[in-house]
């Protein structure tokens, strides 16, 4: 299978197709695709999805699709390597502040996983997406003075809105298939609030949803299988993880912002659960 490489950090490109099937393809890096005009099938992961004009799909690094139409189609792509959110490259005066941002990415990087096809589900919200996404297509073709800034930042509204419509359409699909469920509700708490200590307390989250703190944890434990405590602590290794392959902070920084006493304490519980401290995880990730 070809294999797409993306040398800079980030490229907007509009691509046309003809009345076929394109070659299925693996990116390395996140795709964002707009589709301007056509309709067809869009295969990705060896699932089918239907498409027509006003769609969006989000793509992850290592994600497989291709394309098939009847009739002529048009799209407008945003490709981004792991380098847009990199740290040096966000310390340049004309790029904005990295870290808010990351923090609102992660939830799709750790949800990608639930997103159905078209990922708009809110109707202002593709309305506000069409907008910028011609605009963004203007911005290409007129490249006047302040291109590059105007681009980036368009690019981060469409992601937020992106994490905004994918955290409804999770919650609101596990709601219609769990209605008397809270556990989505309980871990989007904890997951929104993973970098204040104070906050993610047992106690703070029972407050939260108006329960005893062994009442929550009882309720949690039945529904999931894992203890409260064990859940969050999962769950920041797994963005640790995701720091340390989409990032450029170091071990140090990660450990801090995660609430670590140091480096050490964080590389204990990374090796008690994976085998391998998080140095060597590193080295793995930039060998691949």
């Amino acid at each position: 299978m070809k294999m797409t490489q993306l040398y800079q950090d980030v490229e907007v490109t509009v691509k046309e197709l003809a009345p076929n099937f394109s070659p299925p393809h693996r990116h390395n890096f996140f795709e964002l695709i707009y589709v301007l005009e056509g309709n067809g099938i869009h295969r990705i992961n060896n699932n089918n999805f239907n498409y027509s004009k006003g769609n969006v799909f989000l793509l992850t690094p290592e994600d497989s699709h291709t394309f098939k139409s009847g009739i002529p189609a048009k799209f407008c792509i945003i490709d981004f390597t792991k380098n847009f959110l990199s740290k040096s490259n966000f310390q340049k005066p004309d790029r904005a502040e990295l870290s808010d941002f990351f923090i609102r990415l992660e939830y799709v990087f750790h949800n990608h996983h639930n997103i159905k096809g078209d990922i708009i589900a809110n109707e202002s919200d593709r309305k506000l997406m069409d907008i910028l996404f011609l605009q963004l297509v203007a911005e290409k073709e007129n490249r006047r003075i302040f291109q590059e800034i105007i681009t980036q930042n368009i690019v981060f509204l469409l992601l937020h809105i992106v994490v905004r419509n994918i955290q409804q359409g999770i919650a609101s699909n596990f709601r219609q298939e769990n209605p008397k469920n809270k556990v989505h509700e309980i871990t989007a708490y904890i997951q929104q609030n993973i970098y204040n200590k104070e906050l993610i307390k047992i106690e703070k989250i029972a407050e939260q949803f108006n329960k005893s703190a062994d009442h929550l944890s009882r309720y949690f434990k039945k529904q999931t299988g894992i203890t409260m405590k064990d859940y969050i602590i999962q769950y920041k290794l797994n963005l640790i993880k995701t720091r340390l392959t989409y990032s450029d902070l170091t071990i140090s920084e990660i450990a801090h912002e995660m609430n670590f006493t140091d480096e050490s304490h964080l590389n204990k519980l990374f090796k008690n659960h994976y085998g391998k401290t998080v140095s060597q995880f590193k080295k793995e990730v930039l060998l691949k």
